[in-house]
């Protein structure tokens, strides 16, 4: 698994998590964490265009989201 992929399991995770309950600041702070490191792999981009950029490889490897997701 490449270390994006590796990054982007643990964000599905925190998100995951914070659906089901509220994180603890310790667990924001790591969650926030593996989120900069996921809009660090759309370097060279403003946050917004980071954040599209991200939500647009979402939607262009479904199959690989939901993976990660379970």
């Amino acid at each position: 698994m490449s270390e994006f992929l590796r990054v982007l399991a643990l964000y599905y995770a925190c998100d995951s998590a914070a659906a089901l309950r509220p994180l603890t600041a310790a667990e924001v702070a790591l969650c926030m964490g593996h989120y900069n490191a996921v809009k660090a792999h759309f370097a060279g981009e403003t946050n917004v265009a980071r954040y599209r950029a991200f939500k647009s490889w979402e939607a262009a490897n479904g199959d690989i989201v939901a993976q990660l997701k379970r």
